[in-house]
């Protein structure tokens, strides 16, 4: 398995979990899978050019040069998010919101990469 793959199916992955976790209002814990399916996103995307981001800086950088300009204000949003989430754990609204956030994130990499994530 090649790295783009690798970091492709760790995403689906965090991403299912993301999902359960909403669904079960684990509110604090869909902040932090969010994120990761995030990273995970722009690991694949950087692993396409035989790449390894490795640290937070590296994937906003990375982040902001690929996406354009409202995505980018998205997923920003969302690191937000997960912080007031860590924070403020029972609020379903901030956890409905960083999924809907999501859920543009990841159709933005499905149609980026030609694929159905899932």
């Amino acid at each position: 398995m090649n790295d783009f793959q690798k970091h492709l199916e760790i995403m689906k992955e965090k991403l299912r979990a993301t999902r359960r976790a909403y669904r079960d209002e684990e509110f604090t814990v869909v902040g932090d899978l969010a994120i990761k399916v995030v990273e995970q996103a722009l690991e694949a995307e950087a692993a396409r050019d035989r790449k390894h981001l490795g640290d937070h800086r590296k994937r906003f950088e990375l982040a902001e040069e690929i996406f354009p300009g409202k995505m980018f204000i998205e997923m920003r949003k969302l690191w937000f998010i997960y912080g007031d989430l860590g924070y403020d754990g029972t609020n379903g609204n901030k956890a409905e919101r960083a999924m809907r956030i999501l859920e543009e994130i990841v159709q933005f990499f499905e149609k980026r990469w030609g694929i159905e994530i899932e």
